[in-house]
């Protein structure tokens, strides 16, 4: 089965090296993965006896100043990954097959040397979930489909100016955002190794620089509704919504990076409902208080045009947190802008959140927005 893997990968490269040999900054960049399940839980039933093995192939393509916001983010490369991952347990877990779209950043450049970090968020199918009777202890995944979140540093030295390799080190998430039980993650760490081809390498020459604006206002408002869907426990229980509204102030740094401190709403239909059946709460009154959740938040956002990679850390209010024994909480998020209307100028934006605590997801929402 690896076999025919990584040789689908090989003639998957040969149209893109193609269509590189003719694209200024296009690279073909290979890694593989090799590392362990982490098990971040206790609640975990597996154990974790083999080491797990990925292959990527990220397709990339190097900004060099077309648009203001290349030079403002220090020229970054955007890429679209395909991943095959064997997480070292077929019987449990199979293997997973997905598709991340990236952005690495630059972090520093000195003579042939290099380091770069990589954020992608996809979709990956893995072959083995849970199952009550076939396969009970993978208690990781209620599904097959599920979102892949990566994470990416490098160290990167150029042999020549096609030529690079890279080590480093990388972090896997696989999950359903909890909308089918259980759903505690699968979390991969790993050492990489790999190389980057690019055929038509950008020269210094090719760089465009532009003058940078100063910016008009800076403080403005961001506002966004959320819908979600959670299964109830035990696997296979029914799924309710969960309603996600946020309010927040934003301060811009420049026309690239915004910082936001805000109030988050969320109301859980499963608390109250299951509170009122099981006869849990005195009152209609008193189950849709249980099911009201308020935080405060501090969020920083990078904009790469009409794309927005957003992350939050938040708290809860005192009497406001349906799930005891939580007090923090993080969001990462990848937003979407329409063009500006009206004045002031408001965009409109539509987010996909993957919300977490630690790093066991409690939801994945999609949104609408508005941002003044």
């Amino acid at each position: 089965m690896h076999f025919r893997s990584l040789l689908l990968c090989f003639f998957t490269l040969i149209p893109l090296l193609a269509f590189a040999q003719r694209s200024k900054g296009i690279s073909v960049e290979t890694t593989l993965h090799v590392g362990k399940i982490y098990k971040h839980t206790d609640n975990l039933l597996f154990p974790v006896e083999n080491f797990s093995s990925g292959f990527e192939i990220n397709f990339t393509n190097k900004k060099y100043g077309k648009k203001s916001w290349h030079q403002q983010l220090s020229f970054p490369k955007s890429g679209v990954s395909l991943f095959y991952y064997h997480l070292g347990d077929n019987d449990l877990f199979g293997q997973a097959i997905g598709i991340a779209p990236n952005i690495i950043f630059p972090v520093f450049s000195k003579n042939r040397i290099d380091s770069n970090f990589q954020l992608g968020w996809g979709i990956a199918y893995v072959s083995k979930r849970f199952d009550p009777i076939t396969n009970p202890e993978n208690n990781a995944l209620g599904s097959n489909i599920n979102s892949l979140n990566t994470f990416k540093w490098q160290l990167g030295y150029q042999l020549n100016p096609r030529w690079k390799v890279n080590l480093g080190a990388s972090f896997t998430h696989f999950s359903n955002g909890a909308s089918q039980l259980p759903n505690f993650g699968i979390n991969v760490p790993a050492v990489t190794i790999g190389m980057a081809f690019t055929p038509n390498p950008i020269k210094s020459e090719d760089i465009i620089t532009h003058e940078i604006a100063p910016l008009t206002r800076r403080w403005g408002l961001s506002m966004h509704l959320d819908l979600a869907y959670k299964e109830l426990s035990p696997a296979g229980g029914p799924r309710y919504p969960f309603y996600v509204a946020s309010l927040a102030g934003v301060y811009r740094f420049s026309s690239v990076q915004e910082l936001s401190f805000g109030l988050d709403y969320e109301y859980n239909k499963a608390v109250y409902t299951f509170g009122l059946h099981t006869a849990g709460f005195a009152s209609e009154a008193e189950a849709k208080r249980a099911a009201t959740r308020l935080g405060i938040f501090v969020a920083d956002e990078f904009l790469l045009g009409n794309v927005g990679l957003y992350g939050q850390v938040g708290t809860y209010l005192p009497g406001y947190n349906f799930s005891t024994g939580w007090f923090l909480y993080t969001k990462v998020a990848m937003r979407y802008y329409l063009p500006g209307i009206g004045k002031p100028t408001t965009r409109f934006y539509l987010g996909l959140y993957l919300k977490s605590h630690k790093i066991v997801a409690e939801y994945l929402a999609v949104g609408i927005g508005a941002r003044l």
